[in-house]
Protein backbone atom coordinates (compact mmCIF):
# COMPACT_ATOMS: atom_id res chain seq x y z
CA UNK A 1 0.00 0.00 0.00
CA UNK A 2 2.79 2.44 0.89
CA UNK A 3 4.51 1.74 -2.43
CA UNK A 4 1.29 2.55 -4.32
CA UNK A 5 0.87 5.80 -2.41
CA UNK A 6 4.51 6.63 -3.13
CA UNK A 7 3.96 5.99 -6.85
CA UNK A 8 0.96 8.32 -6.88
CA UNK A 9 2.88 11.01 -4.99
CA UNK A 10 5.79 10.69 -7.44
CA UNK A 11 3.44 11.12 -10.40
CA UNK A 12 1.88 14.19 -8.77
CA UNK A 13 5.32 15.64 -8.06
CA UNK A 14 6.20 15.26 -11.74
CA UNK A 15 3.99 18.31 -12.37
CA UNK A 16 6.63 20.37 -10.54
CA UNK A 17 9.40 18.84 -12.62
CA UNK A 18 11.63 15.79 -12.81
CA UNK A 19 13.84 16.88 -9.89
CA UNK A 20 10.85 17.06 -7.56
CA UNK A 21 9.58 13.68 -8.76
CA UNK A 22 13.03 12.13 -8.28
CA UNK A 23 13.21 13.66 -4.80
CA UNK A 24 9.81 12.25 -3.82
CA UNK A 25 10.74 8.82 -5.19
CA UNK A 26 14.14 8.85 -3.45
CA UNK A 27 12.69 9.98 -0.12
CA UNK A 28 9.95 7.38 -0.20
CA UNK A 29 12.26 4.59 -1.32
CA UNK A 30 14.74 5.50 1.39
CA UNK A 31 12.00 5.44 4.03
CA UNK A 32 10.72 2.07 2.81
CA UNK A 33 14.24 0.61 2.87
CA UNK A 34 14.92 2.11 6.30
CA UNK A 35 11.71 0.73 7.80
CA UNK A 36 12.33 -2.66 6.20
CA UNK A 37 15.83 -2.82 7.69
CA UNK A 38 14.45 -1.70 11.05
CA UNK A 39 11.84 -4.48 11.10
CA UNK A 40 14.50 -7.06 10.17
CA UNK A 41 16.79 -5.70 12.88
CA UNK A 42 14.05 -5.95 15.51
CA UNK A 43 13.09 -9.46 14.38
CA UNK A 44 16.72 -10.60 14.58
CA UNK A 45 17.17 -8.99 17.97
CA UNK A 46 13.82 -9.62 19.69
CA UNK A 47 12.27 -12.41 17.62
CA UNK A 48 11.62 -16.00 18.65
CA UNK A 49 15.17 -17.00 17.66
CA UNK A 50 17.36 -14.00 18.51
CA UNK A 51 20.68 -13.78 16.73
CA UNK A 52 23.26 -11.21 17.70
CA UNK A 53 25.15 -11.67 14.41
CA UNK A 54 22.03 -11.06 12.29
CA UNK A 55 21.05 -8.07 14.45
CA UNK A 56 24.49 -6.51 13.99
CA UNK A 57 24.32 -7.20 10.24
CA UNK A 58 20.97 -5.41 9.92
CA UNK A 59 22.22 -2.59 12.14
CA UNK A 60 25.19 -2.10 9.79
CA UNK A 61 22.91 -2.24 6.76
CA UNK A 62 20.51 0.30 8.18
CA UNK A 63 22.78 2.94 9.58
CA UNK A 64 26.00 3.20 7.59
CA UNK A 65 24.75 2.01 4.21
CA UNK A 66 21.39 3.76 4.06
CA UNK A 67 22.69 6.97 5.56
CA UNK A 68 25.64 7.09 3.16
CA UNK A 69 23.09 6.86 0.35
CA UNK A 70 20.92 9.67 1.70
CA UNK A 71 23.85 11.99 2.40
CA UNK A 72 25.26 11.28 -1.05
CA UNK A 73 21.92 12.03 -2.68
CA UNK A 74 21.21 15.19 -0.71
CA UNK A 75 24.74 16.53 -1.29
CA UNK A 76 24.05 16.80 -5.01
CA UNK A 77 23.21 20.34 -6.09
CA UNK A 78 20.26 19.15 -8.18
CA UNK A 79 18.68 17.15 -5.33
CA UNK A 80 15.23 18.24 -4.23
CA UNK A 81 15.34 18.31 -0.44
CA UNK A 82 11.67 19.30 -0.31
CA UNK A 83 10.75 16.40 -2.60
CA UNK A 84 12.80 14.02 -0.45
CA UNK A 85 10.98 15.20 2.67
CA UNK A 86 7.60 14.86 0.98
CA UNK A 87 8.37 11.32 -0.19
CA UNK A 88 9.60 10.34 3.26
CA UNK A 89 6.49 11.80 4.92
CA UNK A 90 4.04 10.27 2.43
CA UNK A 91 5.37 6.77 3.07
CA UNK A 92 5.34 7.28 6.83
CA UNK A 93 1.76 8.59 6.74
CA UNK A 94 0.63 5.68 4.56
CA UNK A 95 2.15 3.10 6.90
CA UNK A 96 0.81 4.71 10.08
CA UNK A 97 -2.60 5.17 8.42
CA UNK A 98 -2.63 1.53 7.37
CA UNK A 99 -1.85 0.36 10.90
CA UNK A 100 -4.52 2.69 12.31
CA UNK A 101 -7.13 1.43 9.84
CA UNK A 102 -6.24 -2.17 10.66
CA UNK A 103 -6.45 -1.54 14.41
CA UNK A 104 -9.81 0.23 14.05
CA UNK A 105 -11.48 -2.81 12.51
CA UNK A 106 -12.83 -5.14 15.19
CA UNK A 107 -11.17 -8.53 15.34
CA UNK A 108 -8.41 -7.79 12.84
CA UNK A 109 -5.66 -6.45 15.08
CA UNK A 110 -3.18 -9.19 15.79
CA UNK A 111 0.30 -9.26 17.27
CA UNK A 112 3.07 -9.92 14.74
Amino acid sequence: MAAAVLGAATLLAAWWGPQAALGVAAGGAWNLASLWCLTRLLQAWLGPQPSRARAVGWLLAKFPLLYVFVFGYLARPAASVLGFGIGFSVVLAAIVGGFAAQAARPGTARPS
